[in-house]
């Protein structure tokens, strides 16, 4: 990817980060700043969870489920995603909202083979309480776009990778359905790649939007006309076919 590189730790910051991480999981206190906010509030939780740091068990479910909305719509605008990379070494990776990988599409053969040796494959999951802080499970937990690089992963065997993550929304209900996740090795990390997760999240959206019945647009749009004149609280009611009487 071309353009101006992410602010994630240099060199000398990258071996500061490191530090901090060995005194955290030593239980020793870390000066203030040395550590991003939202990944020291991660770490804490991947700690209360008893995340294993050096070898994190993943949960496995065997049939992630390929054939729900999420993927139907997902999953073209992923390839044609995937298709444009080229021959980058950039994972492209869909998860649901419980963190288990659904997808995953990578040109690059050696971060293949990296991916499956942390298991960063369909069925298991990345939700932080079984692999700790990474980019899908920590944007699932904080709500919004995330972006982990190396040593700022709670897990060691991850600390050669770099990720961003964006959530996908229902354009009805605004629940989230899953994120989308890009993966690379650190070296590589780029600024634009939180920016590529999150626009890439937005056609999802956009597409499963266009996918949705009439009849659920038309409430939506006419649910957004009461907010805009309405003063109080607005509820919004749809029965689907099949819903009980």
């Amino acid at each position: 990817m071309s353009g101006r590189r992410m602010v994630w730790p240099d060199m000398a910051g990258d071996t500061r980060l490191a530090e901090a991480r060995e005194q955290f999981l030593a239980a020793e206190p870390i000066d203030a700043g040395r550590v991003r906010e939202v990944i020291l509030a991660s770490w804490r939780r991947s700690r209360r969870w008893n995340v294993a740091a050096d070898h994190p068990e993943l949960s496995y479910i065997r049939d992630p489920g390929g054939h729900t909305l999420l993927t139907r719509g997902a999953l073209p605008v992923l390839r044609s995603l995937h298709e444009n990379l080229g021959s980058q070494p950039i994972s492209v990776i869909l998860a649901d909202a419980r963190g288990v990988v659904l997808s995953r599409l990578t040109a690059d053969r050696d971060l293949e083979r990296h991916l499956d040796g942390v298991h960063l494959v369909p069925g298991f999951s990345y939700a932080e309480e079984f692999a700790g802080t990474n980019a899908i499970g920590t944007a699932l937990e904080s709500g919004q776009a995330a972006q982990v690089s190396g040593h700022e992963h709670y897990a060691e065997r991850l600390e050669d990778l770099a990720c961003a993550a964006a959530l996908i929304h229902h354009p009805i209900s605004g629940k989230t359905l899953g994120v989308v996740g890009l993966t690379c090795w650190r070296k590589d990390a780029d600024a634009l790649l939180v920016t590529l997760a999150q626009s890439t999240a937005d056609q999802i959206t956009q597409a499963l939007l266009t996918s949705s019945s009439e009849r659920e647009v038309q409430l939506l749009q006419e649910y957004l006309r009461a907010c805009r004149h309405a003063g109080g609280i607005v509820f919004c009611a749809h029965r689907r076919p099949g819903d009980d009487e």
